[in-house]
């Protein structure tokens, strides 16, 4: 065949296009579980570092698996609904937070995550977060105490976060930092901290952390994300604050073992 011709060079191109496509897939495919391994240890770090303050250290992508492997976190996590039912049959941590969200509010029919932490004998509650920031999604974990309200952390990040002004919200410890030891309920109202600027106030007296400064539209987005995921946890969290228990210590239940167990129901979109 003549190497000079029209036909030579069409064939040339389409086997070679076709041997990168090849070896492009192989090369996918074989990376596909570490990539995988990859995401989860990022999600495990994502998730402690809501706790990082009460286990006294930083949680690193290098150590989040060594954490989650002694804390037995895998045996400690499960799924409820909105009407803070617990699910069966469910695996938390492969949920995708988005899926549970429609125009930022948590679907009736939302499957939730909950992961639960046992630290020097005292247990923590871990909630997802989801929503819309200022350009693109944020994302989190906060964590409560055992009285179910009194924040013991939080963690957020971003999709695309302003650099140097919004994107504080993960680079700046100071802001997650800022949560601990705010409130979920006022006594028996359900009212989460919220993100305000400094000099306004909260209308129905929850607490409120500092705004960034030269981002308060992310800041507010996130005051937002906060309120309108753990009202999806609001009917579970309630049920474990009035589940009595023998100990004097009532609030150390434990969340998995003291709430109604129902199988999931699928329903359409």
């Amino acid at each position: 065949m003549n190497r000079n011709s029209n036909v030579y060079t069409v064939i040339y191109a389409t086997v070679l296009t076709v041997l990168v496509a090849i070896m492009l897939t192989v090369a996918a495919l074989g990376l596909a579980p570490q990539q995988k391994a990859n995401s989860d240890n990022e999600k495990k770090q994502q998730i402690l570092s809501s706790i990082s303050s009460v286990l006294g250290k930083d949680v690193t992508f290098e150590n989040a698996a060594d954490i989650w492997s002694e804390l037995d976190m895998d045996n400690n996590m499960c799924v409820v609904n909105t009407k803070g039912e617990e699910l069966k049959g469910i695996d938390a941590f492969e949920i995708v937070a988005k899926q549970q969200f429609k125009a930022g509010v948590v679907k009736d029919e939302a499957t939730l995550p909950l992961f639960k932490a046992i630290v020097n004998g005292k247990t923590y509650y871990i909630m997802a977060l989801y929503g819309a920031g200022l350009w693109d999604a944020v994302w989190g974990y906060l964590s409560v105490e055992s009285d179910c309200s009194t924040i013991a952390g939080a963690s957020f990040d971003h999709a695309s976060e302003t650099a140097g002004l919004g994107a504080k919200i993960k680079d700046d410890p100071s802001f997650a930092a800022s949560f601990i030891g705010k409130h979920v309920f006022q006594g028996e109202n359900f009212a989460p901290v919220q993100v305000l600027k400094q000099g306004k106030s909260a209308a129905n007296g929850a607490d409120q952390v500092d705004a960034i400064t030269g981002a308060t539209k992310t800041s507010d987005c996130v005051s937002i994300i906060i309120n309108n995921s753990l009202t999806g946890y609001k009917a579970y969290l309630l049920a474990l604050r009035n589940t009595p228990c023998e100990s004097a210590q009532a609030a150390e239940c434990a969340a998995c073992d003291s709430t109604q167990i129902v199988e999931p129901v699928n329903k359409a979109e």
